[in-house]
Parts: structure tokens; sequence; C-alpha cells
């Protein structure tokens, strides 16, 4: 992508942001005194998904029954959005067969994040390509699509919830992990420390004007994770291994977004706040068309975790509560289960 190019999305990236931050303290600050009191945002969590596998199919089908019994606003796209190594251009196939043929009968906005599988180089996964995941950002605006579900309007960026409200309960905050996450990149625009820089002004500013109540932040990359690749700063148990994401997140988003939202382990964890994060609560939904066991069911303390299932989170927020529910999907009937409910108070 030239830099004419990238320097418009950044643009966009800054002018979509919505403005704030909330200082968490022991008891919350009141809603204000507003018709958002009342309002309550429905999405779906999922990553992992984009397999174009029966896998992918089955969890869809479910996804599709519980909105239309309890009513989805949008879904939240969690990286790895086409496997095994991203796309090559705006008109690949498999933006067709691997997220708008699957998700056909979901008439909602998926509002997506870049994962390592996304900016493939030499090998699926690898992340070192963050130029191929431009591409998926470049899908957005493609004229002729089968839909208008695929959102990403730039490599980060925020929107508010409701939609299209001007009183909104909710900013959420799309954050670029992989750039920060993996080893490196040959190209300067993202090179992680001035790129960390950058994207960490953002958050700042993202968090510090926003008029919602409510922020959540979502990006591929787990701060904290009990399955296969574990921790930030410690991936895959090698010290050091996303240490530059770990900073940004714990330095710009820790105790000041409610809850942070990600993929890329394949099961589901609810995980509870910990010291060197504040009060901020772990989502971790990868189970959207590859299950996976859990690494160490004991590294992290957990509401609730389940591995070697497919999967997707269902979230609620009315008022000052964020209402979680996990469903499990098996991977040869396609049985959906209500596998667990959390309902936590924002702090």
């Amino acid at each position: 992508m030239n830099h004419v190019t990238r320097s418009a999305l950044t643009l966009l990236a800054l002018s979509v942001a919505v403005p704030q931050a909330l200082a968490m303290s022991k008891t919350p600050d009141p809603l204000p005194d507003t018709p958002s009191v009342n309002k309550t945002v429905r999405f779906i969590a999922i990553g992992d998904m984009g397999t174009g596998s029966d896998g992918q199919y089955k969890v869809a089908a479910a996804i599709e029954t519980v909105c239309a019994e309890r009513g989805c606003d949008f879904a939240l796209g969690l990286g790895d959005n086409i496997y095994e190594s991203g796309v090559d251009a705006v008109d690949d196939l498999q933006f067709v067969t691997k997220f708008e043929d699957p998700y056909k009968n979901l008439n909602f906005p998926f509002y997506m994040t870049l994962g390592n599988h996304d900016n493939t180089w030499l090998f699926a996964g690898d992340g070192l390509d963050n130029d191929k995941g431009d591409i998926q950002v470049r899908y957005t605006y493609r004229e002729g699509r089968p839909s208008n579900k695929w959102t990403m309007p730039a490599r980060y960026f925020t929107f508010n919830a409701p939609l299209n409200d001007e009183q909104p309960l909710v900013t959420f905050l799309s954050m670029d992990s992989n750039p920060l996450a993996a080893v490196g990149d040959a190209d300067a625009e993202y090179w992680q420390l001035p790129y960390k820089k950058k994207e960490a002004e953002w958050i700042d500013n993202a968090l510090s004007t926003s008029a919602a109540p409510w922020k959540i932040a979502f990006a591929h990359h787990p701060f904290l994770s009990n399955g296969n690749h574990g921790n930030a700063g410690m991936y895959d148990g090698v010290p050091g291994a996303g240490v530059v994401y770990y900073d940004m997140v714990k330095d710009h988003v820790c105790n000041k977004a409610d809850v942070i939202i990600t993929g890329h382990d394949h099961d589901m964890q609810l995980l509870k706040a910990v010291d060197k994060c504040g009060k901020t609560v772990h989502m971790v939904s990868g189970a959207g068309a590859k299950a996976r066991s859990l690494k160490d069911e004991n590294r992290n303390e957990v509401y609730w975790q389940q591995g070697s299932t497919l999967g997707f989170f269902y979230i609620e927020i009315v008022g000052d509560e964020f209402r979680a529910t996990a469903y499990t999907v098996n991977g040869t009937s396609g049985e959906m289960t209500r596998a667990f409910d959390q309902t936590l108070t924002r702090q």
C-alpha cells in the first residue's frame, strides 16, 4: 500500500475515533441522567473463524439461532479472519468463501480486527507482512461486495453503540495487536516502537474523549490467556514474546477499558481482573471455527473456561451490567449448548 493510501487510512482512523477514558474506581460513576441508562447493546464476540469449513458454518448457524431469539446489533470479529494466510487482493474469492457465504444469514455489521494469519508473509500465521493485512481494510471500501457487513475502516478504529446514537452506552476500540505482538516487520511503517507510540496516543485520545460510560477494547492477541499461546510477554512460553504489545495494553488500556475481548487461542475464557491490569476484565473467544484444548487452566483465575469446543460469546450490556453468555457448538452434530452465564457490574 502506498504512503498516500496509508495516510488516508490513518486520517480515517482518527476521524472515526470517538472520544474518552474511564477512570476506574471502587464505586462506578453514575450513568448520565439521559435515556442511555435504559439502552441495551447486544453483540456476538467471535474469533479465529475464517476457514470456510463445516465448523465455521455450524457456529454461524448457532449464532443465527441465538440472534433470532435474543437479538443482535453487531458482531466483533477478533482476527484470523481469513485462514491460513490472509488474502492477496480485495477481490480475493476467500472474502466470499470464508466470510460472506458463512454469514450470509446474519444481517448486521461485523466490526473486524486483524490477526497474525491475516498478516502472513513466509509461513501461515507468522504475522510478518502487515501490508497484507491492509488489503482487509480496503475490502471495507470495495464497491460491489456481496454485502456491507465487513467493517474495518482502518487498522485501528472506534465506534459507538447503540449504533448511530448521539448518547452512546459503549465505546468500542478495535486495536491493531499484530505489529506489536509478532516478531517484527521489515516495513518501517510497522516497526514496533514507533507503531506502539502512534497507536498508544490514539488509544489515549479515544478513551479520554469518549462520552460513553462503558469502554470495551478488542484485538486479536490476548493480554491474559490460559490457552496454548498464553499471556502477552510470554507467548508460547517464550520470555519477551509479545512484550511490546503487553506494555501498550498495560500502560494505556488496563484499568481504563472495562473489558478486553480477544481471540488467538482457539478456546473460550472469561478471566477475572488481575492487579497488573487493574479492574479490566478479559475475555477470549477464539473458537469460531477451530477448537483446541486449554494449555494451563490455572495460569490465570477465571469465571469460566472451556477448551476443545467450538463456540462464541453473546454479550448484552444494560445500564451498569455486562451480561455474558457462552454458547458451545458440537463440531459433529452442530448442537448448541448454553454453557455459562455471568453478569458483571461496571467498576
